[in-house]
């Protein structure tokens, strides 16, 4: 398998990425966490590149609004990790770009996500990485897990509460099929959403301090493979069973663990792992090991996703020690 490079653009700082696609248009957007632009390039249209906003970066997530070219994004996390004035945005596509509202400032959030509940309103869930900081490296009020209900119409998010416990430097979020994963100092858990019956569900599923997750069932047997970063940041990998327990973990460092993806390529399901310091590598995880290949150095990925489009698939990766988006074509040797 190989992985040529087709595309590549300079966007400093590129971190957020996110595929979106409806109403017959299709774009890859790629966000800055710094005070710098976000950019759309449509797949339609060789890659033209197009500005969602020109500054005011700062942005670690970007959901889009199901079956409509409008997505909700984060804005000013910055300076570094002490965003009291992080807050949300929607953009609203109006058929050449995007149109800017603010929803609201909401501290220190780093993850977020909508779940569809009716047909205007999502259950909202925001992952704060900390309550409340005196500086950047302060880390004494540990964040927490906010639910609530986004309302499409006017815009706002309502019913807002935070859940009874308390997470220090949340980095990882991670939607499952009927629930989410979220992750921090204290480990990883299983968010389940709210029915009939039941308000939302919290559950540890491990102690062991966690960055970032994602899943896939990496050698076939029907169940769910997980792989996660030890540590805020951290610089080795674990692999877990279905039942979290621990199959793997590296013993090598990979300093700044940070891009993580699961999924089918060619057939078969692989992990892809990359790294922000070092030799800032990516790499495709085959097997429960963790062994698999170096694809490339020097680039320091900060996400990285792989989508299809006519029957090809390509990788996107915001390479964001170097500064580039970047897009692969996946081909056989």
């Amino acid at each position: 398998m190989e992985f040529n490079k087709i595309f590549s653009d300079q966007l400093d700082h590129c971190y957020a990425i996110m595929r979106l696609q409806a109403l017959n248009r299709d774009f890859i957007i790629v966000a800055s966490e710094e005070n710098q632009p976000c950019y759309a390039y449509d797949l339609n249209n060789n890659f033209n590149k197009s500005t969602v906003w020109s500054d005011i970066g700062g942005t670690m997530t970007m959901v889009q609004i199901p079956g409509t070219l409008n997505f909700l994004a984060t804005q000013k996390f910055y300076p570094g990790f002490n965003s009291l004035h992080c807050r949300i945005v929607k953009e609203t596509f109006n058929g050449q770009g995007w149109d800017q509202s603010i929803v609201g400032e909401f501290p220190y959030i780093h993850r977020f996500d909508i779940i569809p509940k009716t047909k205007d309103d999502y259950w909202y869930i925001g992952c704060s990485i900390a309550n409340s900081k005196k500086n950047t490296n302060d880390w004494s009020d540990p964040g927490k897990v906010w639910v609530g209900i986004y309302k499409d119409k006017p815009q706002k998010i309502t019913a807002l509460k935070a859940l009874p416990i308390r997470i220090t430097k949340n980095h990882g979020y991670q939607r499952m099929a009927g629930y989410s994963l979220i992750t921090g100092e204290e480990g990883i858990f299983r968010l389940d959403y709210p029915t009939k019956v039941d308000d939302w569900q919290l559950q540890q599923l491990s102690s062991i301090a966690t960055s970032d997750i994602v899943a896939t069932d990496l050698n076939d047997d029907g169940q769910l493979e997980y792989l996660a970063i030890d540590g805020f940041h951290g610089s080795y990998l674990r692999m877990y069973d279905n039942n979290f327990h621990t199959l793997t973990r590296t013993t090598k460092e990979t300093p700044f663990g940070h891009a993580l993806w699961g999924g089918e390529i060619k057939d078969h399901n692989y992990f892809l792992f990359g790294w922000r310091s070092g030799a800032q590598g990516l790499k495709l995880i085959k097997n429960v090991d963790l062994t698999g290949d170096l694809l490339a150095s020097h680039l320091g990925p900060s996400n990285v996703l792989v989508y299809q489009k006519e029957q090809q698939q390509y990788l996107l990766s915001a390479n964001r020690e170097a500064n580039e988006v970047a897009i692969y074509q996946i081909c056989d040797k």
